[in-house]
């Protein structure tokens, strides 16, 4: 991606918590691949001395002297894949008219200062954003979240508003062997509306505790303050000395600005920067701060002196151990690059899309009652089909997508009518249809079941495997991040190759062939639930992921491959029956009845997201064994030829299902011998073989 960034200011940190946010946040997105030029207007206060970062390995920095002279990179924000427009860029009502008119690509703002802008707007102040440009902006990239994200779209028209919170680069700021000097310390640039709070926690707890040692680094304090003697003062600190100095402090302050406290949700970056240096935070309170640190085991709160001085005179080292564990899961620089690569991808995804004026009159009518809205990928499939009208029949509403690669039309026949249903014909490797991005909004439930399943099918296109492994989830995890909807990822055993540990675990790592001819499927599930995992990691979505062993029954693909589906139409049909090696792998055979409760049953837990979870029959059975239990449901003799193994195909397979039934309450109902027998019936009538002179099936009972 080629990103033009328009912001204030990238070459100085003098009294600017703007640089230390654009430099991090952008040397993590260049790391990530992309080209970054960077444009920031000349003014005298961050000019000459004060400029501490002359020429950056990660972007293009270039200054202009005044509005005028942007013309001349009009060509080069025309072409770019995305412009963001920062906060406080002068003249920045003009700035962004300038962008919107130009750029062909994603167009967004990037407000810093969230709550200040928004109470800027209120009084009629536009220094650097207007509401009429508001909603030219493709997205509005805001530090702060909550509910103001629901303000910015609903009270100024924004197409949509996304948290990005600051971060911390986690190779500059780290815990060092610093001596400490102070038992309490600030770090921010004065701020009118800090100064009562910064009165109350820091200045006069010092006037109480003469014997303690405190410090307040930052510019612009009014001569005319009255620092206590055991307050140290620190004009200017730049960005290449935090680290040291949080290291050289026992506790240090946060103090947020009114507006933000007012709105919630808006963390300030020192909270980061402190914590990756394990230094315990002291912060004010407000709303949000317990969604991003666990108040008394990563952060402490304080709104007296008394709370603080409590608080400093028992400074606590697990409390920074754990805040700095916390940032390194879901906070660091590399973290808001890949937040910021899915806003901006999402917001490409949707200029993309035809205007809905073009969609059909079907696809833009409300469904007919007030569930919430269920997406399932991949449902026109074997298991995908029996989904679908599972949860039909539990009331939700579905929109099933499919691009029928691999998938039967058939399979949905009896689905079309349900007032309920909607079927999509799109790919998940490409850009997610319409159809299915103008009802972002609505989508509660998305379950990923769509990649081809058998080695026949998704070693026929590889590319095309891996890419819909890959690059669809990651399209269907962007549409449940921007949807605030749980995801459901359907992985599978093949994960843990040919096993050396029986039964397989979830914490088994595997045993994958990396180079081989099914490493198209197996490594690309892995890579779709590292991808998954990431997600939760960095809190953008609530994901499940299932790892589904074999699965049987009414639907499966007569041409699929798999053991079940071959044996019993070889055997009807009067050929010979194949089996590979001696028959003597074994495998464990869940009905597609009780896989798709199993999902259901995980996509509802409340697990945490972190765990993959087994879902499978543990009963485990020869291949031997399995045809001589479909050879019983024949009335005439079936010939068996024996054929190679194939590459890779494992020896053994059974699943430990003792996580499904602890946390889910699940485990598979349905015997082998009654799944094959309605199983078996249901071909018979596919391949026009049924009649009770040729096939002796078990009586069917209504599922």
């Amino acid at each position: 991606m080629k990103l033009v960034v328009l912001g204030l200011s990238l070459g100085s940190s003098w009294g600017n918590g703007h640089a230390t946010t654009f430099r991090a946040l952008l040397k993590a997105y260049a790391a990530r691949g992309h080209d970054v030029l960077f444009l920031e207007r000349d003014v005298p206060w961050y000019s000459g001395d004060h400029r501490d970062l002359i020429d950056p390995d990660f972007c293009d920095l270039v200054y202009y002297p005044d509005l005028a002279a942007l013309d001349a990179w009009r060509e080069t924000i025309e072409t770019a894949d995305a412009v963001i427009v920062g906060s406080y860029v002068p003249d920045g009502v003009d700035v962004a008219r300038f962008v919107q008119g130009s750029a062909r690509g994603v167009t967004a703002f990037y407000d810093i200062d969230t709550p200040v802008t928004l109470a800027k707007l209120e009084r009629g102040d536009f220094e650097y954003l207007s509401p009429d440009v508001i909603p030219g902006f493709d997205v509005y990239l805001s530090f702060t979240g909550g509910p103001t994200l629901d303000r910015i779209e609903q009270q100024y028209g924004s197409p949509a508003a996304r948290a990005l919170y600051c971060s911390v680069d986690e190779s500059v700021y780290v815990p060092l062997g610093t001596q400490k000097r102070w038992d309490l310390t600030y770090l921010g640039t004065y701020s009118p509306d800090r100064q009562p709070t910064l009165e109350t926690l820091l200045l006069e707890p010092a006037r109480r505790c003469p014997d303690l040692q405190f410090a307040v680094a930052g510019p612009q304090y009014p001569d005319d303050i009255d620092w206590p003697s055991n307050v140290e003062r620190i004009e200017h600190l730049p960005p290449a000395q935090h680290a040291e100095f949080y290291s050289a402090s026992r506790m240090t302050l946060n103090v947020t600005r009114a507006d933000m406290i007012a709105a919630g949700w808006s963390p300030s970056v020192r909270l980061f920067e402190a914590a990756a240096c394990g230094t315990p935070i002291l912060s004010d309170r407000w709303d949000g701060i317990d969604s991003l640190f666990v108040p008394g085991e990563e952060i402490l709160l304080a709104a007296t002196p008394e709370e603080a001085i409590a608080a400093i005179c028992r400074p606590s080292t697990r409390v920074g151990a754990a805040a700095r564990e916390r940032v390194l899961e879901g906070h660091t620089a590399a973290h808001r690059a890949a937040q910021l690569e899915a806003h901006l991808t999402e917001a490409q995804n949707r200029k993309m899309a035809p205007a809905p004026a073009a969609l059909s009159e079907r696809s833009l009518q409300p469904m007919t009652n007030n569930h919430p809205l269920t997406l399932v990928a991949g449902g026109a499939g074997f298991i995908g089909s029996h989904l679908c009208a599972e949860l039909l029949s539990r009331g939700h509403r579905v929109v099933c997508l499919d691009n029928l690669q691999t998938a039967r039309p058939s399979n949905l026949q009896l689905l079309e009518g349900h007032p309920n249903f909607e079927f999509v014909e799109a790919d998940i490797v490409n850009p997610l249809p319409r159809e299915i991005l103008y009802r972002t909004g609505q989508f509660d439930r998305v379950y990923n079941l769509a990649c081809a399943a058998s080695p026949p099918q998704y070693q026929a296109d590889p590319e095309h495997t891996m890419l819909t492994c890959v690059v669809g989830t990651s399209n269907l995890l962007h549409l449940a991040e921007a949807a605030g909807a749980r995801f459901l990822l359907t992985s599978t055993s093949e994960v843990y190759g040919d096993p050396e540990v029986h039964p397989q675990r979830e914490d088994y790592r595997g045993w994958v062939n990396c180079t081989g001819p099914r490493a198209c499927y197996d490594e690309g599930k892995r890579a779709a639930e590292a991808l998954a995992f990431d997600f939760v990691r960095m809190k953008r979505a609530e994901v499940r992921v299932a790892r589904i062993f074999n699965t049987y029954g009414p639907h499966m693909h007569p041409d699929d491959g798999r053991v079940v589906s071959n044996l019993i139409c070889q055997a009807l049909s009067g050929r010979d029956v194949t089996i590979y090696g001696d028959g003597m792998q074994t495998r464990s055979f869940c009905y597609v009845s009780d896989m798709v409760n199993g999902l259901i049953a995980l996509m509802e837990s409340d697990i945490d997201g972190l765990e993959p979870v087994n879902l499978g029959n543990p009963e485990e059975r020869t291949v031997n064994e399995l045809a001589q239990a479909i050879f019983a449901l024949m009335d005439r003799p079936v010939t068996v030829t024996n054929l190679p193994l194939p590459v890779d195909d494992p020896r053994r397979r059974r699943p430990d299902i003792s996580r499904a039934e602890r946390l889910l309450n699940w485990r598979p109902t349905m015997p082998l011998v009654q799944g094959l027998a309605r199983t078996f019936a249901w071909f018979a009538e596919e391949l026009g073989e049924a009649s009770e002179r040729e096939v002796a099936v078990m009586p069917v009972a209504a599922e």
